[in-house]
């Protein structure tokens, strides 16, 4: 497959290892969060692409030829994992799909529940091939990896997020055990990705400040993602990436004090801020805004706003990643994530000693 891009020095792999090696690159690293994108671009309907590994990895392989981010891959992110252990999803043929009703209605079905199989239950499995399929065609070019809703997101999923977060207040028993369970699923897809030799992100949207407070983070969220963190050192030998929607600000060195080693931040909070905050402790990752700039912006919209991001997290002591501050919306041009991409290589090119 002819790579239609060329005006990068290095490939992603030679930069990720020039990086962590404190050796000379070429520019920083940018990873756009471009998600279900590749499938529009390409005609392939959501649906379809949600359900074949074959085009999952048809359409990621083809973005990265398009664009050449830093990063590849595909994952269950916040839905298939409730989804593999019994909740109903509403599919769509050209959009994402969303959440049906509930399925724990009260503290007898978590006993009923069980972390999935990541190898047989749900659509799991066809992450894990559609992941295989894409290192085969560009593994040696460029890293490939996954990501997933994180253990208080599916729990949210799982139960009602109306009704979760009145629990965590009337029966905060009922939520530690359903995240005892989530965050045992979680685990067992990171391990089946650690296994396969995939690293494998977090996203935790509903536990953002703007859902719930920095008491609840602590109490409820902050002790599955150590957790977590604690499995990612032992087995990967380092944190895991973690990325919070919304405004985040208050729990910043819970996230670090959780195991994140990177994180990924909204629009919505100064990078500037967090690099002042955590910068010390932490890769960072963001934040160009996903509807303002990249789906409504143009080139000189996209341009400008890699270029303030930049200038404010470049020079992170722990490092920086430029990248979307979420999931770019399904109908962003194609247009403007080569414009993205090549602002990175305009404002991001710098050799580093």
């Amino acid at each position: 497959m002819k790579l239609e891009w060329n005006r990068d020095e290095m490939t992603p792999l030679q930069r990720a290892s020039a990086i962590s090696k404190g050796m000379a690159y070429d520019r920083l690293q940018a990873k756009p969060s471009i998600g279900e994108q590749p499938a529009r671009v390409l005609g392939i309907s959501i649906e379809d692409y949600l359900g074949d590994p074959r085009l999952m990895a048809l359409a990621q392989t083809k973005g990265f030829m398009l664009y050449g981010q830093d990063g590849v891959g595909v994952g269950p992110d916040q839905f298939a994992l409730p989804e593999a252990m019994g909740a109903r999803l509403v599919y769509f043929r050209n959009d994402i799909p969303q959440m049906g009703e509930p399925i724990i209605k009260n503290h007898g079905d978590l006993d009923m529940l069980e972390p999935p199989d990541p190898a047989r239950d749900g659509r799991l499995p066809v992450f894990i091939e559609a992941l295989e399929i894409i290192r085969d065609r560009i593994g040696h070019i460029v890293g490939v990896g996954s990501g997933i809703g994180g253990p208080f997101t599916a729990a949210a999923f799982l139960r009602g997020t109306g009704q979760l977060l009145r629990d965590m207040r009337k029966s905060p028993e009922l939520v530690h055990g359903l995240l005892e369970i989530t965050t045992t699923g979680v685990i067992a897809y990171m391990e089946e990705c650690w296994r396969r030799g995939f690293g494998c992100g977090i996203g935790e949207p509903l536990a953002s400040g703007t859902v719930i407070s920095e008491r609840d983070f602590v109490e409820f969220v902050k002790p599955c993602l150590f957790r977590i963190g604690e499995w990612s050192r032992k087995n990967y030998g380092k944190g895991y990436s973690l990325h919070i929607c919304g405004d985040t600000r208050r729990i910043w060195n819970h996230m670090a004090d959780a195991g994140a080693s990177s994180i990924s931040l909204d629009n919505m909070v100064d990078l500037a801020d967090a690099r002042e905050a955590i910068g010390s402790r932490v890769s960072l990752g963001g934040n160009v805004p996903p509807v303002d700039i990249m789906l409504r912006g143009g080139r000189e919209d996209i341009y400008q706003a890699v270029k303030d991001c930049i200038s404010k997290a470049g020079d992170n002591p722990k490092g920086y990643v430029v990248g979307t501050g979420c999931r770019v919306p399904l109908g962003t041009s194609k247009e403007n994530v080569i414009h993205f991409m090549d602002a990175v290589r305009l404002h991001g090119s710098f050799k580093k000693e």
